[in-house]
């Protein structure tokens, strides 16, 4: 069984050991000769003095180590460190590193550190000495490369690049509230069970104005899937925006289409933002509505029928609920040939007119106005047809609105960042399926009528958020940077 611990000093021979198969045959180190014995105890009781410096054994016998660093010696950076780790070349691919990394990123935050920095040996071209599995594995850890040395490393007579990878681990003052969209009477969908729609903050709390960014998770108009709510909300706090999540009303009982309320919940979320834009640290002309699957058919919704929601309060009726731009998802788009028929079942009903369909088959409703979208989508959707975004794209081409348009080779429906965090399932808590819980409650108690096998299946598969296992898409985990390059860019 492997044991991870804390490095001792009688353990320097066998971390030289492995140490030295790097320095002498790889230019993983750009060190040239393999430091003495007393060298590297040494390196241990400095590194030890301030960070944790741990090994990984099984049966007794050390197969690799891990430790942080200095990120720059200076106390600004004191919350931000460099890892290093080695792992014996004989044991590789035995998820020893992977382990080191969890136990040394658990230790870090438990001290504060925020930042965490991989400095990395590039190949130009790879050879013998160097590849660039270092770069995968971090990369799969959840580290995203963010600069490149070139040619800034010489060993065996070959030039070597530098890349700098970076994870925040930590969440850097962030505020997070919960904020009731409706006050007591201005509410009244009739399967809420006691629901609210909510929106949830994930702010800076540094006295600065941040674009805006707000959540709109998929989930066919039936749930607010969690997989698309604060792992996103965080992941563009990360990237300097103050975020919110939007839980708005959905159907999973197919009884009462919602019509328009999904989108009076958004129009009145982007209302109270703006007007408390000063307490929440916002631009009010840089709010920017990210929707996923349904969710972005709602994003959509709002963008090419804002002038239709009205507000009951007259004062927030007074406020612009346009976004400034959009971020589209998968996006259900059309009720035509390409429909997720599900989606608008929810929303319309399955026996809603003609002109309903027309209404909320938002190909057909882009005008000049509507804010600049970004959209993207995978070409092997298996749920929504990528033909969804190419209309919309289309739309938007003959109305002469900004847009972008991505489509990636694979992938199938709902991949969200797509990255590690996503793939290993740190969703964050699932609050976006409170009205989902409290509808599974009521059908539990008999509060109201279903079938028996709808029954079954609310209770089978939403007591409790489940997730599946899946992997990385490369490829497709680079969205958000794109979107925030084509959001600056545009407003």
């Amino acid at each position: 069984m492997d044991t991870i611990r804390d490095v001792r000093l009688d353990d320097a021979e066998r971390l030289l050991e492995i140490y030295g198969y790097y320095v002498e045959k790889t230019a993983i180190t750009f060190e040239y000769e393999i430091p003495s014995i007393q060298e590297f105890k040494n390196r241990i009781e400095k590194i030890t003095l301030k960070y944790p410096y741990i090994v990984i054994e099984e049966n007794g016998i050390i197969y690799g180590y891990a430790y942080a660093g200095v990120f720059k010696d200076r106390a600004a950076y004191d919350k931000a460190c460099e890892l290093t780790i080695y792992i014996d070349s004989k044991a590789k691919k035995k998820g020893y590193g992977k382990a080191l990394y969890a136990a040394l990123e658990e230790r870090l935050s438990q001290i504060g550190i925020e930042n965490l920095y991989a400095c990395i040996g590039d190949p130009v071209v790879e050879d013998e000495y160097l590849d660039r599995n270092s770069e995968e594995f971090h990369e799969h850890l959840g580290f995203r490369k963010i600069g490149t040395f070139f040619k800034c490393g010489y060993k065996f007579g070959n030039w070597y690049n530098m890349i700098w990878m970076e994870k925040l681990i930590g969440e850097h003052n962030l505020v997070s509230n919960r904020i009731d969209l409706w006050d007591e009477g201005e509410y009244s969908y009739p399967l809420a069970f006691g629901f609210k729609p909510n929106m949830v903050s994930y702010l800076h709390d540094d006295g600065l104005k941040h674009p805006c960014m707000i959540i709109i998770p998929g989930g066919g108009y039936c749930v607010v899937a969690p997989t698309e709510g604060e792992i996103v909300a965080k992941k563009f706090y990360k990237m300097g925006y103050n975020t919110f999540v939007v839980t708005y009303t959905t159907n999973i009982l197919f009884k009462e289409p919602l019509m328009d309320q999904p989108m009076k919940d958004v129009s009145r979320a982007i209302r109270l933002i703006r007007n408390d834009a000063d307490k929440y640290g916002i631009y009010e002309d840089k709010l920017t509505i990210c929707g996923f699957s349904a969710g972005a058919h709602l994003c959509g919704s709002v963008c090419v029928h804002f002038d239709d929601i009205s507000d009951e309060n007259r004062e927030l009726d007074k406020i612009n609920n346009r976004p400034d731009a959009a971020i589209l998802c998968y996006p259900v788009i059309t009720s035509g040939e390409f429909s997720h028929r599900d989606s608008f079942n929810a929303l319309i009903g399955e026996d809603a007119s003609e002109d309903k369909f027309e209404y909320y088959s938002l190909e057909k409703q882009v005008t000049n106005n509507t804010p600049p979208t970004f959209l993207w989508h995978t070409a092997t959707d298996d749920l929504v047809p990528v033909q969804n975004s190419y209309l919309y794209e289309e739309a938007l081409s003959k109305a002469g609105v900004k847009h972008a348009l991505h489509v990636f080779s694979f992938g199938h429906h709902g991949l969200g960042l797509a990255d590690s965090d996503w793939a290993n399932h740190r969703f964050g808590e699932p609050y976006t399926y409170e009205q989902t819980f409290r509808t599974v409650e009521a059908v539990k108690n008999n509060l109201v009528e279903v079938s028996d096998e709808k029954r079954e299946e609310l209770i089978r598969d939403f007591s409790e958020a489940k997730y599946f296992p899946d992997v990385t898409y490369p490829e497709v985990s680079l969205w958000p940077e794109m979107a925030d390059a084509w959001i600056k860019t545009t407003i």
